[in-house]
């Protein structure tokens, strides 16, 4: 299962869900409606059918409303499903989030983007939280880099730790590929030529 909610983690995870899918495994994918009209041009954008929309965001809602909303909405999801294991991406309260929910279902979390750190809790907020939160509840860790694994070693996170690099490079490599196909089946059309 892999959750999100933003912009940003539908571009990142875009080409994790492609490649699960390719595989042959069986995905599910939740959106909680944090960026409701950021996120729905990339979903189309990059071929991701959501099974579940949970549809959270509500005018002038506090993060505590946030969380609480797809807590509650997501819990239900994940005792029907029963995910072998669940995807999140980055530091957003949809991140943090599933990965509490899972862990309250035991349910075991991979966390892409892995060990991002500034070491001050307030800067970013309340992301930079999320990011330490997640880390204590993640069984497996997806790290962009040496830098962020290294912070999770300084954290005592030395198991189930891999320096992946960003997955923004492999959705920008997708991009590429997906305009490519576009361009040539637009030239096809219009000359009648393969």
């Amino acid at each position: 299962m892999f959750c999100l909610g933003t912009r940003p983690e539908a571009i990142k995870l875009a080409p994790l869900i492609q490649a699960a899918q390719k595989t042959g495994l069986e995905t599910c994918i939740v959106v909680s409606g944090q960026h409701k009209e950021l996120l729905a041009p990339f979903l189309e954008f990059f071929q991701l059918r959501v099974n579940y929309n949970l549809e959270v965001l509500k005018p002038n809602q506090s993060l505590s409303e946030l969380t609480a909303s797809i807590l509650s909405k997501i819990q239900p999801i994940l005792q029907k499903e029963k995910p072998d294991l669940l995807f999140v991406q980055g530091d957003t309260t949809t991140t943090f989030t599933s990965a509490l929910a899972a862990f309250y279902e035991k349910i075991p979390v991979a966390h892409i983007e892995a060990g991002l750190r500034t070491h001050d809790r307030y800067s970013p907020f309340p992301e930079e939280m999320n990011r330490k939160l997640v880390s204590s509840i993640a069984e497996y860790f997806f790290a962009p880099t040496e830098l962020s694994k290294q912070n999770l070693v300084a954290e005592g996170i030395t198991r189930n730790v891999w320096v992946t690099g960003n997955t923004g490079i492999d959705a920008l490599r997708l991009t590429a590929d997906i305009l490519k196909k576009s361009t040539a089946s637009a030239v096809s059309k219009r000359t009648g030529k393969k």
